[in-house]
């Protein structure tokens, strides 16, 4: 594959040159990619490769790893993401993240979905916040599942339905890309297929 083969009209995002460092050892080397607005871009390799932590780098995640240094350019609609001048909360705002292990806070179903909405300003009011709430987990098929107990903890759910519960959490506030690093890996198929049907909407 050649790089003409990964540039894409008026990208979404773009990474040109991209490398990370952990300490001084290098776990990407070189990576440019364009990624394109409504598609879904699957990085596929072998175990350690570094799918990870590039992931981790489209939404400065690696910022929180006090060794990893990270050069080259990622931009976001032509925005380099790592300029002083750039905001991280918004950043991460604009481009979620799920990860391979379900992560729900320590909080209500609810809370768990409704805390980035409220954090970003997007819920004046608890009713907004309710309809914000109930889209999310409506889009993350969970909602007939959870609808009578959103007051529950959200790490009393199964695995399958915590993944799903994150996944709302991320689609909550509308991003704009939403980064999954195998999602799906500690699912079973009817799990699975919930949230495959979920990335094709």
């Amino acid at each position: 594959m050649t790089q003409d083969d990964l540039t894409i009209a008026d990208p979404k995002m773009k990474a040109h040159g991209v490398n990370v460092f952990y300490g001084e050892k290098q776990a990407i080397n070189d990576v440019s990619i364009d990624v394109g607005t409504d598609l879904v871009t699957a990085f596929i390799g072998p175990s350690g490769c570094g799918k990870s932590t590039f992931l981790r780098s489209l939404n400065r995640m690696n910022d929180t790893v006090a060794s990893a240094k990270v050069t080259g350019q990622i931009e976001l609609d032509g925005e380099d993401i790592y300029a002083p001048s750039m905001d991280v909360v918004q950043l991460r705002a604009r481009v979620g993240m799920v990860f391979q292990k379900p992560n729900p806070f320590p909080k209500s179903i609810y809370d768990n979905v409704g805390y980035g909405p409220r954090i970003h300003g997007l819920a004046p009011n608890k009713a907004d916040l309710d309809v914000i709430v109930e889209r999310a987990l409506v889009r993350a098929g969970l909602w007939d599942e959870v609808k009578d107990r959103l007051a529950e903890s959200g790490t009393a759910l199964s695995g399958g339905q915590q993944q799903r519960l994150c996944i709302a959490r991320a689609i909550a506030v509308d991003p704009e890309v939403i980064l999954m690093d195998e999602p799906c890996s500690a699912l079973d198929p009817i799990a699975t297929a919930k949230i495959e049907e979920l990335i094709h909407e």
